[in-house]
């Protein structure tokens, strides 16, 4: 087994911008949100300040000197610099990543981590969204929709811009690689429906520079499971804090404690074997949030020590040398390991010290994932049982139907629908194909997550694609149908109707 290897994840914005200062006042970086924080009850520590009261500025090359120095001083492998990419490759806080790559003599091993994410005002109906500081937005709503950056991946032609400006990154001797791979995170894999395909092509693109390949982790995945994904991480505290506010919906302003974050954190287990399981340094988002934000209370060197021990081997003993963490300068929400006024460097010396002794929490769990393992592969057989009873359900009122002699592609056209494009080519997307075949509805295209696999007759897609114009889309996996009919009228004003719904109302 590799040795541990700790990433933080960096946020490179402190600098200015002119995007920050239009959308947040003038001079806006990360700093201003954290000296204008206060304290919203007694013993709250705000604000934050760091030691000797050095706010840097990300463009200067002093300052990206002095965090290469701490970092080889307490044992941080590499720095996670999140990458901001959006549509038509509109990048935005990309110099301090950029001078780092000219700046070949600063020692600071680093690799990036996409953040896949529209920026946009608290407000908007965004679902996957940015909130930078919406405690520094303007009172009332402007006559916008309130997106900043859309996210957006368009098609081959996009993906390749953005491998071409990658490129010169990943040749770089100090990119942060696994195997020889480069080493790229997506921060919200569950949002990029196009994610498999882009990274076929971006490994294939890889090969041709010379590269074994690309290490792609996957964040935020919502417990999808990719074929060019080569790691999962269950990235916190996005996760434990996802799992707590849904248990307190009707709640505006949380408290937590630190040490039952933790515990949620080292107790959580998806049972995969390519997983690496990520933590925190503490969470205090108050000062881009105001009193909306959520605090994690009671957090220390001491205790986070220990805590961090035992997820370097939770990790190792799951054959996870990369541990994640939030984050090294997150100041605005309260993760950082840099040195601050109240306890120095001793944050970084609690990651020095659980490098060294983290082997004893090691047998602790070693067969942890083991036991969560047989307990996923039981929910995953009960899924699949209740997957299958729908299908039978839904076949054998189909056949009822066939031996009434009532025909669908009827009915659809009593309903005004002509042209159809068919979701889901399994068992009863074939069926429902040749159904159709001689009826007067007729089958423009095919959708679905496998469309290379799939032998068929029609044209095949994948949701990711820009899809053609018909009538209806009728969705043939009727246990993801919700989830399935929300992607599709994203894309278009199509008539999204399942299967089951159209049998059952015969």
């Amino acid at each position: 087994m590799e040795e541990e290897k700790i990433i933080t994840m960096y946020l490179p914005q402190f600098h200015r911008v002119k995007e920050n200062d239009e959308w947040w006042g003038e001079g806006f970086t990360e700093w201003t949100a954290v000296k204008k924080a206060k304290p919203l009850f007694e013993g709250h520590y705000q604000p934050r300040e760091p030691q000797n009261h050095y706010y840097y500025d990300l463009l200067d090359k002093a300052a990206m000197e002095w965090q290469a120095d701490l970092m080889h001083a307490f044992g941080i492998d590499a720095q996670c610099i999140y990458h901001y990419w959006f549509k038509d490759g509109r990048r935005i806080l990309e110099k301090p990543a950029e001078n780092l790559l000219a700046w070949k003599d600063i020692d600071m091993p680093f690799c990036f981590c996409w953040a896949n994410i529209t920026w946009a005002r608290s407000w908007t109906n965004v679902e996957c969204k940015n909130v930078w500081a919406d405690a520094f937005e303007k009172n009332g709503r402007d006559d916008s929709t309130g997106v900043l950056l859309e996210q957006q991946y368009g098609g081959e032609q996009q993906w390749r811009e953005h491998f071409e400006y990658l490129l010169s990154f990943f040749r770089d001797k100090r990119y942060f690689k696994k195997d020889g791979k480069p080493i790229f995170v997506i921060y919200a894999a569950k949002f990029m429906d196009c994610l498999d395909k882009m990274m076929a092509l971006w490994k294939e693109w890889a090969a041709e520079e010379g590269f074994p390949g690309l290490y792609i982790i996957a964040a935020n995945n919502g417990g999808i499971q990719y074929k060019n994904v080569d790691l999962e991480l269950s990235h916190e505290p996005t996760r434990t804090f996802a799992e707590i506010k849904a248990k307190n919906r009707d709640k505006k302003e949380l408290i937590l404690d630190y040490g039952s974050v933790w515990s949620k954190i080292l107790e959580y287990s998806n049972g995969r074997k390519k997983q690496a399981y990520g933590g925190l340094t503490g969470y205090d988002d108050s000062p881009r949030r105001g009193r909306q934000g959520m605090i994690v209370r009671g957090a220390s060197p001491e205790l986070f020590r220990e805590c961090l021990s035992e997820l370097i081997a939770k990790n190792m003993a799951n054959q996870n040398n990369l541990i994640f963490l939030d984050a090294w300068n997150e100041w605005g929400e309260g993760m950082y390991l840099e040195p601050d006024q109240r306890f120095g460097d001793q944050y970084l010396q609690a990651v020095a010290y659980a490098k060294k002794h983290y082997r004893g929490y090691l047998e602790k769990y070693r067969h942890m994932d083991d036991r969560k393992s047989l307990i996923r592969e039981m929910k995953c057989l009960e899924e699949k049982v209740f997957r299958y009873e729908k299908y039978w359900r839904t076949l054998d009122q189909w056949l009822s139907l066939k031996e009434r002699d009532v025909k669908l592609g009827e009915i659809l056209k009593e309903n005004h629908i002509h042209t159809v494009a068919v979701y889901g080519l399994g068992m009863l997307g074939r069926h429902l194909l040749e159904e159709l075949r001689e009826g007067p509805v007729r089958v423009l295209y095919g959708i679905d997550v496998r469309k290379g696999q799939i032998k068929a007759d029609i044209p095949m897609y994948a949701l990711c694609d820009e899809l053609p114009e018909a009538d209806a889309v009728i969705v043939t996996v009727d246990y993801d149908f919700e989830t399935i009919k929300k992607e599709l009228e994203k894309k278009s004003q199509y008539k999204v109707i399942s299967l089951t719904q159209i049998i059952d109302e015969l």
